[in-house]
C-alpha cells in the first residue's frame, strides 16, 4: 500500500468561502495562542504544552464566553492547528540538539494571513458523479475532479493561494501499481545552460520560450504595484493581478517538469542522479538567480516520488563525485576543470568530451558501482520511448564519439 495525493480546484460559494476565512484564522489563531502562551511559560521557565495539553486547554476555550465561536469550528482543523505547533517544537528542540539531520530549524514563528492559506482536515466525502465535495462543516463544494481514485481517503488539506483560488488536497492509502520492466538504465545530469542532460545523449532546455510572456507580464505587474500604496483597495487588486503571474509561471515550470519526469519513469528501470549541494551553488552570486530559476529540487521530488510509486529504481550519487572531471571512457581524472569549458579533451585516451554528456554517463557509472561494485549497463540505450509532442520542441540529442557509444551500449565496459 502506498499514499498518494490528489489536488483538485474548489468553487465554493459566498457563504463557503466565509467558512472557508474563519477555518483558516481559527487555525491561525490557535497557532499564534498557543506559540505566546509556551513562550511566555519559557520565559517563566516552565514546560511547554504538548499537543495533548493544548487540545484540553481548546476544549476549555469553547466554554469561555470570548472564545465560543471556537464551536463553530471544525474539530480537526483545530487539532492538527495544535499538532502543528508541538511538530514544530519538537523539530527546533531535536535540531538544537543534534537528534535532527540536515539544517537547523529556528524557532517557531507567528502565522500570518498574507500568502497561502490552509487548514487540514478528515472525514472527508467525494461524489464524482456530481462534482461535489463534503467536509466537515461545510457540504456539497462544487469541485472540478478531474481524475478518479480508488482507495480509503486518510485525510485533506485546503488551501487558499495568494490569487485567491481554493484548492483541496486529498491524502489516499491504495494499491502500489508497478510499471513493466523496459531493460533500460540512465544517469541524469543537471544543467543551467541545458535543465537535464540524459547518458544516451538526450538533453531537455529550460522552458525560457514558454516562460518569456509570462516573465515580462509579471515585471509590468511588478512595477504598477511598486507605485500604489499598501493596503488600499487598488493595492490588493493589483496584489491579486501579481499573485496570478506568479501562479502562472509556476504552472508551466510544474507542467513541464511532470512531462520530464513521467517520460524518464516511462522509459527507464534504474534512474541515477547527482545529490548537489544546492544550498553551496547558491553562494555563487553570479549564478544564484539562475540555480533559483531552475527549481532543480522540484523535479528531483517529482522523479523520486514517481519512481518510488512505480516501483523504478532512484539513485543518487555521493555529490562529491567528480562526474565532470573524470573520463568515462578511460577513467583518467582531470585536476581541475573551469565551469566555462563545456567541451575538452581527454589528455589520456585522446576522447573529445561533451561536458554534460561526459557527466551524466558517469553518473550512470558511479551509481552503478555504488549498487553492485561494478558497472552492468543496461541491454540498450540508443533506443528512445516515445517523446511527448509538448516536448518534443524542447529536446535534442547530443552527438557522441563513437568510443563514448561503445561504452553506454556495453561493448566496452568500464571498471
Amino acid at each position: 500500500m502506498i499514499f498518494r495525493v490528489f489536488k483538485f480546484r474548489l468553487y465554493p460559494n459566498k457563504e463557503q468561502e466565509q467558512k472557508f476565512t474563519q477555518f483558516f484564522g481559527a487555525k491561525r489563531w490557535i497557532f499564534n495562542h498557543f506559540l505566546y502562551e509556551n513562550m511566555q511559560r519559557r520565559d517563566r521557565q516552565e514546560k511547554h504544552l504538548s499537543h495533548f495539553d493544548i487540545n484540553y486547554e481548546i476544549t476549555k476555550l469553547k466554554r469561555q464566553p470570548e472564545t465560543e465561536w471556537l464551536k463553530e469550528i471544525d474539530d480537526w482543523c483545530l487539532r492538527n492547528a495544535a499538532k502543528d505547533l508541538s511538530v514544530a517544537y519538537d523539530n527546533f528542540f531535536k535540531s538544537i540538539s543534534g537528534k535532527r539531520k540536515g539544517p537547523k530549524i529556528a524557532f517557531p514563528k507567528f502565522k500570518s494571513k498574507s500568502n497561502m492559506q490552509s487548514y487540514r482536515t478528515e472525514n472527508i466525502k467525494v461524489n464524482f458523479e456530481n462534482n461535489k465535495v463534503s467536509v466537515p462543516k461545510i457540504k456539497n463544494i462544487k469541485c472540478m475532479l478531474h481524475r478518479q481514485f480508488d482507495g480509503k481517503i486518510k485525510s485533506a488539506t485546503v488551501s487558499k493561494n495568494p490569487s485567491g483560488k481554493y484548492f483541496i488536497s486529498i491524502l489516499v492509502e491504495e494499491e502500489q501499481q508497478l510499471l513493466p520492466s523496459v531493460g533500460k538504465q540512465v544517469g541524469l545530469d543537471l544543467g543551467l545552460k541545458d535543465l537535464i542532460i540524459l547518458s544516451d545523449g538526450i538533453k531537455f532546455a529550460h522552458p525560457e520560450s514558454q516562460l518569456a510572456k509570462a516573465k515580462l507580464a509579471l515585471k509590468v505587474q511588478q512595477r504598477k504595484l511598486a507605485r500604489m500604496t499598501k493596503g488600499s483597495q487598488s493595492f490588493e487588486k493589483q496584489r491579486i493581478k501579481v499573485a496570478r503571474c506568479y501562479e502562472k509561471i509556476t504552472n508551466i515550470k510544474n507542467c513541464y517538469y511532470h512531462n520530464i519526469s513521467t517520460f524518464l519513469i516511462n522509459n527507464y528501470d534504474s534512474i541515477f542522479m547527482e545529490d548537489l549541494n544546492i544550498r553551496g551553488l547558491l553562494q555563487n552570486e553570479k549564478l544564484s538567480r539562475k540555480i533559483h530559476e531552475s527549481a532543480w529540487s522540484i523535479l528531483v521530488n517529482m522523479i523520486k516520488y514517481k519512481s518510488n510509486r512505480s516501483g523504478r529504481l532512484f539513485h543518487q550519487i555521493n555529490r562529491f563525485s567528480p562526474s565532470s572531471k573524470t573520463c568515462s571512457t578511460c577513467g583518467h581524472k582531470l585536476e581541475s576543470l573551469n565551469l566555462g569549458t563545456r567541451e575538452w579533451i581527454c589528455p589520456s585516451c585522446g576522447i573529445h568530451h561533451n561536458r554534460d554528456l561526459n557527466a551524466a554517463i558517469n553518473i550512470f557509472n558511479f551509481g552503478q558501482i555504488d549498487l553492485c561494485n561494478k558497472v552492468i549497463h543496461s541491454v540498450k540505450t540508443t533506443e528512445l520511448g516515445i517523446i511527448p509532442e509538448s516536448l518534443k520542441k524542447f529536446t535534442t540529442k547530443i552527438e557522441r564519439s563513437s568510443a563514448q557509444a561503445d561504452v553506454c551500449e556495453g561493448n566496452r565496459i568500464a571498471t
